[in-house]
């Protein structure tokens, strides 16, 4: 499954999308030392067939556990694919690959890798129907996106088995404590603690392109882990550091679509060996 690193090869590569997401979980099964363990933690990242999880117990790579959904219920078993060599928090973090293939053990659909949309720039997006509140990684067209920020929209539903209105769904199932405010402590916030607590802006998981630009004039165009009104976090191969003032544009076309907001970069986390990492950053408002 290969969750265990945050990967920078391209989408296609990857049998589903993969995405920044809390679910709390609860993981059982032997440790290194052949004891009995248990221990609820929550993803980090997860696709259709295993996550990125943190975890304390020392375990081996091969060791088959079981994972038990905590918003579900539902359990199943699970390989323990390795450790990752780069944490985006404090715990001990690995992958693990779901061995029931064909469970929708997140509750989420995802689409497969062959049924991305052809269009050059399509932005992913955690999706609800307001039907049955199942939940989708929906491909929308930046014209979707735009209209789906400002209300819902219409799309058809497989298990309502009609068209129904659609609105983003929430960037994480279970929030933990609110970010720290203190200037030494945000500099260490995790992914999961952009401060939206603090701030009251509500998070969303939205993969849709944005370029950032630097003081100095260098820039790249990623795509968005997540965001809010008031903060983005993406993956980057730009050198920033933490404190730094950037320009971002939330919607990029190469067109010249989508309006450039100053921006400060609140922390990072190390993710390959090739010098990407994740960032998070607040918007300045305007």
């Amino acid at each position: 499954m290969g969750e265990h690193a945050m990967p920078a090869t391209p989408q296609s590569r990857r049998r589903t999308e993969r995405v920044l997401l809390r679910i709390p979980i609860e993981i059982s099964g032997q440790d290194v030392k052949e004891k009995s363990f248990k221990e609820k933690t929550h993803t980090l990242v997860i696709n259709r067939n295993g996550a990125r999880v943190a975890l304390h117990a020392s375990v081996r790579a091969g060791t088959l556990v079981t994972v038990k959904n905590l918003q579900t219920a539902l359990t199943a078993r699970f390989r323990i694919v390795g450790p990752s060599t780069r944490s985006l928090g404090e715990t001990p973090e690995w992958g693990v690959e779901c061995l029931e293939h064909g469970l929708d053990f997140w509750g989420i659909s995802f689409p497969d890798a062959g049924e991305r949309s052809s269009h050059p720039e399509p932005v992913d997006a955690l999706m609800q129907c307001s039907g049955c509140q199942s939940q989708e990684l929906a491909q929308l067209t930046m014209v979707q996106y735009r209209a789906a920020s400002q209300a819902a929209i219409r799309r058809p539903c497989a298990q309502c088995g009609k068209v129904t209105e659609w609105r983003f769904g929430p960037k994480e199932a279970g929030r933990g404590t609110a970010a720290p405010t203190t200037p030494s402590a945000r500099e260490t916030r995790s992914p999961n603690e952009l401060g939206e607590e603090r701030r009251g802006s509500k998070r969303l998981t939205v993969k849709v392109p944005v370029r950032i630009r630097r003081q100095d004039g260098s820039e790249e165009v990623t795509k968005s882990e997540n965001l809010s009104k008031t903060g983005v976090c993406f993956t980057a191969g730009l050198d920033m550091k933490t404190s730094e003032r950037i320009f971002v544009t939330v919607g990029y076309s190469p067109d010249g679509s989508g309006s450039e907001i100053e921006a400060e970069v609140m922390w990072r986390r190390e993710v390959d060996e090739a010098g990407r990492a994740l960032y998070g950053v607040h918007l300045q408002q305007p």
